[in-house]
């Protein structure tokens, strides 16, 4: 089988299903490989793409699902991962865009198991995430003053080298990006001459083509980003099939088919798992509700964890017909220290309804790689993308899998994937709309488009 032109090893799902679809751009198949936890002794039975699609697949994606786990168990998991990758010309280490998870101790453990020297490249400008002077902002506000780590265990770093920790790091501003490749390349050969790690400033697509560029020049890099930079390595592949390249915007009902897209049939019913608690989403969930007359089941998270078999008959009520969402509360106190509990036992009372509903929409990494575990889902085949970060998938069976990071997402996200999924602008379903409610697991008749 042909080594791989490019390899991502991503630390939950959702992130490895936002780089998959980048290949779609040339490529005809990409797979996300949904690698099982490694055990005490770091083996993993995690399967390889096989022999009869080497002659089409040419980038492998790897989820470690490792950033819900512990540092010794998300190391094991890299080092387990790292022989899927190692054959492969370009190898990509994503990070989360906001460095949540063991940023510091995956990045070493690959890079010790790969031989490869990290060149790091956090930035993502489509959703206004850059780097400078060495400090991830979030528009103009660096991330350690934003709320977006609110529901973590402890408060965002101060800088990238604080993130990429035990490495030693070295900035490359982004003057130096401004300089060209040749300049950025310099400073790489100078960060590996002293046994540093460089971390370079970033503010647009254009500086991360730049630090790409340079590093393919550095033996052995590996790169360090967000789904940014994946991208970037991807557009750089050689395209594998003659014609016009595909815009990757593909999704259920689109009549624009790209190359090595299938289209999907119109789903009757979409089933929305909503794991996050990101700032936003009660707002995406309100306009969800009101355009498509969604049923929303808000769970409470204490009843979540005391009395699951109550949601999970709750949820089961439902016929599985237009849209059904199940969420945590957004107005619900948070408790970062319950964050693994509810994403498990959230999986526990959707997995056995999931398989009723034509598609499955799952928001935040942990969520969607919990669910899909507990219906033995080992590969998903990457179709396309509704917009920036939310991927389409199908599974085995036929089933549709979308997945997105549950930072993302503008008011009318949810509103346009149902959209996108379903064919139409609105749902079969006769009933009124059901507007969500903050009680235990019920749901309401009185259409709304706030959220108490």
């Amino acid at each position: 089988m042909d080594a791989p032109a490019l390899a991502v090893v991503a630390d939950d799902l959702s992130g490895a299903a936002e780089c998959a679809v980048h290949a779609l751009m040339r490529v005809s198949r990409s797979y996300v490989t949904l690698s099982p936890s490694p055990d005490a002794h770091g083996n993993s039975t995690a399967a390889t793409p096989t022999e009869s699609r080497a002659t089409v697949v040419t980038v492998v994606t790897v989820d470690t699902d490792s950033r819900r786990r512990g540092a010794d168990a998300a190391v094991r998991a890299v080092r387990a991962a790292a022989p899927l990758v190692a054959p492969a010309a370009t190898v990509v280490k994503k990070v989360d865009s906001l460095l949540r998870g063991h940023v510091g101790v995956e990045v070493a453990a690959l890079a010790e198991e790969l031989q490869r020297v990290p060149v790091v490249a956090v930035a993502n400008p489509s959703l206004r995430r850059v780097v400078r002077d060495g400090v991830l902002h979030v528009g103009d506000t660096p991330l350690h003053e934003t709320d977006l780590w609110a529901v973590e265990a402890m408060p965002a770093p101060t800088t990238v080298a604080e993130a990429l920790l035990p490495l030693r790091t070295v900035s490359v501003p982004q003057a130096t990006d401004a300089r060209g490749v040749d300049a950025v390349a310099e400073a790489l050969a100078r960060a590996r001459t002293v046994g540093l790690v460089a971390v370079c400033d970033a503010a647009t697509e254009s500086d991360l083509e730049v630090i790409h560029a340079a590093a393919t020049r550095t033996p052995m890099a590996l790169l360090v980003g967000s789904g940014a930079i994946a991208a970037v390595a991807a557009h750089a592949l050689p395209d594998e099939v003659s014609g016009p390249v595909s815009d990757a915007h593909a999704y259920a009902g689109d009549p624009r088919p790209g190359r090595g897209v299938r289209p999907l049939g119109p789903a009757e019913s979409v089933l929305f798992v909503l794991g996050t608690r990101a700032p936003g989403l009660a707002d995406q969930l309100a306009h969800l509700v009101a355009e498509h007359r969604a049923h929303a089941v808000l769970v409470q998270p204490d009843t979540l964890l005391d009395d699951p078999e109550a949601v999970r008959v709750q949820l089961a009520g439902h016929a599985p017909l237009g849209v059904v969402v199940v969420a945590l509360d957004p107005t619900a106190p948070t408790d970062a220290t319950r964050s693994r509990g509810l994403t498990e036992s959230l999986a526990d009372v959707v997995a056995p309804v999931a398989d009723v509903y034509d598609a499955l929409f799952l928001s935040g990494g942990e969520t969607a790689r919990a669910v899909l575990d507990r219906l033995g889902v080992r590969e998903l085949e990457v179709v396309g993308e509704v917009e920036t970060g939310t991927v389409v998938s199908t599974r085995a069976g036929g089933g549709t899998v979308v997945t997105r990071p549950g930072s993302f997402g503008v008011p009318d996200s949810l509103v346009r994937v149902a959209t996108h999924l379903l064919g139409r602008d609105h749902p079969a379903a006769a009933s009124p709309a059901a507007a969500p409610a903050p009680t235990t697991t019920s749901t309401t008749s009185a259409p709304t488009k706030e959220i108490p």
